[in-house]
């Protein structure tokens, strides 16, 4: 019995040196510094990120990657980033951050990426978690003076919900209109909006709307044919043309103008929850050691008070 208890004890005081060296391990990440770049007018985007141990020291190479809309985790390289792609050096605590050259145009428009970084020290390429970066285009062409434009995502609004009934996301929102510091702008009906058809255009800035929605940085909320505000927000940009592919409801209490109902279920963007755990953690391992070795003394106690 003597020996089974020294035993526990030191595995006790090898999971209590365990934890606190794994909640200083955290999990492989990659981030953007900003949630949005223009492409013709920004020359790069900061990228850092947090990997494995085994990247300590060592070179990998940054580049820009897509996710599926109906598997986030399918990835493939963003095919217009081939040739905007640098190597960035990784520091003895694995972490790294380098300017990332962008795309100097994009030729089918607007569109989400995710950063991600490639290299012989990582099994697979270890990619952005969160919502992304949306990349908007610099296009005065379109955007003459101070208005600009918000492509809506026919594939996002085509997308099918979860329930019985089989609806359409565009035919269940039946509109979208955006709002500038909280002035209408303007709106345009989403029903009978297929995934191959163009995508549908808020045009912001134009004669007769407030002077909100043509000023540098308002803030831009969208809403549905219902009143029910949506999840994504924009800073208004002048002359550049975004895209909006996200239209998951806004959580309860965050300025919706009144309840209207059941929100819609969020179309299949490939967009993931910002912080998503994606498996177990050195963390979490160490802790259940102690929560069963904390057990296993507890147990010993009960059986040496019972002898005794």
């Amino acid at each position: 019995m003597r020996t089974l208890i020294l035993a526990s004890v030191s595995l006790l005081i090898f999971a209590a040196r365990l934890a606190p060296a794994a909640a200083q391990a955290p999990a492989p990440s990659v981030r953007a510094s900003f949630p949005a770049s223009v492409v013709g007018r920004d020359a790069a985007m900061n990228v850092v990120g947090n990997l494995p141990a085994s990247c300590a020291g060592r070179e990998v190479e940054v580049g820009l990657f897509i996710r599926d809309r109906g598997d986030p985790k399918v990835i493939t390289p963003f095919e217009p980033s081939k040739t905007a792609r640098t190597n960035a050096a990784v520091s003895t605590a694995g972490t790294f951050s380098v300017s990332f050259p962008l795309p100097r145009e994009l030729p089918d428009g607007p569109t989400r990426v995710w950063p991600g970084v490639r290299g012989d020290c990582v099994d697979a390429p270890v990619v952005d978690d969160s919502l992304g970066v949306e990349l908007a285009v610099l296009d005065p062409v379109r955007n003459p003076g101070r208005t600009s434009t918000v492509l809506l995502s026919s594939e996002a609004l085509a997308s099918v919900s979860n329930g019985p009934d089989r609806t359409s996301l565009g035919a269940f929102l039946g509109s979208v209109e955006v709002r500038a510091d909280g002035e209408r702008c303007t709106g345009v009906a989403t029903d009978g909006v297929s995934a191959g058809s163009p995508p549908l255009a808020l045009r912001l800035g134009e004669a007769g709307q407030p002077a909100a929605c043509s000023r540098a940085g308002a803030r831009l909320t969208f809403f549905s044919s219902r009143g029910q505000r949506l999840f994504v927000e924009m800073e208004l940009i002048p002359g550049v043309t975004r895209l909006l592919d996200n239209f998951a409801a806004a959580p309860p209490g965050t300025g919706d103008p009144s309840p209207v109902g059941a929100a819609p279920n969020p179309p299949a963007t490939g967009q993931l929850p910002g912080g998503e755990s994606r498996g177990s953690t050195p963390l979490g391992i160490a802790g259940a050691g102690l929560v069963a070795l904390a057990a296993l003394l507890g147990a010993l106690g009960f059986a040496v008070r019972h002898r005794a």
